[in-house]
């Protein structure tokens, strides 16, 4: 009955011990300006997508004449390109993921301090990690969102296509 009792309190004390660090990154991020880097970064991938649908969709339309029901599906089908092409990650999963990179860098102790500002050497220790985690981040999202825009993008054009066959409105 000890060592269960015992092992329940070492469970909690774990778990109330990594909400407080998982609260310090939290703090650490935001005062770091990273939460809004991130929401930033998601935003301007829809943006990019957009861009893109509308560029293709001018592509297409340049030398076709189709009645409005068919320029209606060709958009309808842009804003299903848009919306396959979202990426699968939220704000939420990047901040998971940038905490397990970055907060492994560092302990609580220093973490406490980074919190407190950079008035050691630990700053220059700081910016260096950022910079790689950053960069491993980075190529982690690329790899995950490659296959996600691949594949939304040769379901946009099959539906362009088909769109324009089903009008049969070439010049």
């Amino acid at each position: 009955m000890r060592v269960l009792l015992g092992i329940s309190l070492l469970y909690v004390a774990a778990t109330a011990l990594g909400a407080e660090r998982a609260e310090r990154l939290q703090a650490l991020m935001e005062a770091q300006g990273l939460t809004g880097m991130f929401e930033q970064q998601i935003k301007s991938g829809r943006e990019n997508a957009q861009r893109q649908s509308d560029q293709m969709l001018t592509q297409l339309l340049t030398g076709l004449n189709p009645p409005e029901q068919y320029r209606a599906k060709l958009k309808d089908a842009a804003e299903k390109f848009i919306e396959d092409a979202r990426s699968p990650l939220t704000a939420k999963d990047i901040v998971a993921e940038w905490s397990e990179l970055y907060g492994s860098k560092f302990t609580d102790a220093e973490l406490d301090q980074l919190l407190a500002f950079y008035t050691s050497p630990l700053a220059q220790r700081e910016v260096v990690a950022t910079k790689e985690s950053l960069e491993q981040m980075s190529t982690r999202f690329q790899e995950q969102y490659r296959p996600v825009m691949e594949s939304a993008t040769k379901a946009f054009v099959e539906r362009l296509q088909a769109i324009v066959k089903e009008c049969n409105c070439r010049k």
